[in-house]
């Protein structure tokens, strides 16, 4: 998607080292260059009350004219946010692009610290260079970090199951301390100690749509860390040939969820090693995904503008 040209307000409808060991799940743009006419604004209002063949709160003319998406699919680029949310939602889902793959995660710390703008970077390019076509013509996926809270009072070893009393479980924290929950963010915690299935041995847990881990001074090992995790939350689970297991080699299966594979590299599968699956695909089109709880004939009225910035494609 071409970001350039004239810019109008239109109201829409609209290794040799002993690494830490990590829990398992138990379940499953640049712009170029161009320009365009500033269109006339009352017919782009008057576009905008037309008609929405797919109920994403866009009309299907400025589907077409404008944001190059389809007037008959809510979710072009099938990442699980509407069209409409996508353009006029800044406040609940900022720089998100109808034509990309979008992933929130919210990030919340009970550390004076969180994650370091290396680590961050890393996970960042790693989901920015994922083998997966987008509408646009772009490959990639847009992983946005949002952090939170920070100094969280945890009642000692953060579990990842459900335990009676407050702040002892990761299922505590969000649902306490989650401020995007209902904008279909994903949750991670970092934290000092994080137990498994009860057992404070492992650094991290990740279960569907949330994950606890622990943060390291190294960069790598941080970062390697939470995208074994946050692939358990999107639904990489383990009992799926190689996670969670030390039997193939990283040449036999090329994945940050192979134990010989966690903390020496970031990326998960492309599914041409003998393994053999695909996970970058199914991070981009079957992924577990939460809830988009205040989503309204394609927007989010509580989280959303009534005006939304228009970029007009040259």
């Amino acid at each position: 998607m071409v970001r350039v040209g004239a810019i109008v307000l239109v109201t829409v409808l609209l290794a040799g080292v002993v690494f830490p060991v990590a829990g398992m799940s138990s379940q499953v743009n640049t712009a170029s260059g161009g320009g365009a006419d500033t269109p006339d604004v009352q017919q782009a209002q008057a576009d905008a009350n037309a008609t929405d063949t797919d109920g994403d709160g866009l009309s299907d003319s400025l589907e077409r004219s404008v944001y190059d998406t389809d007037p008959t699919d809510a979710d072009t680029d099938g990442d699980g946010y509407p069209d409409g949310m996508e353009v006029r939602c800044e406040q609940a889902i900022p720089n998100a692009d109808p034509l990309r793959t979008d992933i929130y995660v919210e990030v919340d710390s009970t550390q004076a610290t969180t994650l370091s703008d290396p680590a961050r970077t890393s996970i960042v390019e790693t989901f920015e260079n994922a083998p997966v076509s987008n509408p646009g013509d772009s490959t990639g996926i847009d992983i946005h970090l949002v952090t939170d809270d920070t100094n969280l009072s945890a009642n000692g070893t953060v579990h990842s199951k459900s335990r009676p009393g407050v702040g002892n479980d990761i299922y505590d924290f969000r649902a306490n301390h989650s401020e995007y929950r209902s904008d279909g963010y994903y949750y991670v915690l970092l934290t000092d100690d994080v137990a498994y299935n009860g057992d404070d041995y492992f650094v991290g847990a990740g279960r569907p749509e949330i994950a606890a881990m622990e943060r390291f001074d190294s960069t790598k090992i941080t970062a390697s860390l939470f995208m074994h995790e946050f692939g358990h939350a999107m639904g990489l689970d383990a009992y799926q040939d190689g996670i969670d297991e030390e039997r193939y080699s990283r040449t036999e299966y090329d994945s940050v969820m192979n134990y010989n594979g966690l903390y020496r590299q970031l990326s998960y599968s492309n599914g041409t090693d003998s393994v053999g699956r695909n996970e970058w695909q199914f991070v981009a089109e079957n992924r577990t995904q939460p809830a988009i709880e205040c989503v309204e004939n394609g927007t989010c009225s509580s989280r959303c503008t009534q005006t939304a910035k228009v970029t007009v494609n040259g």
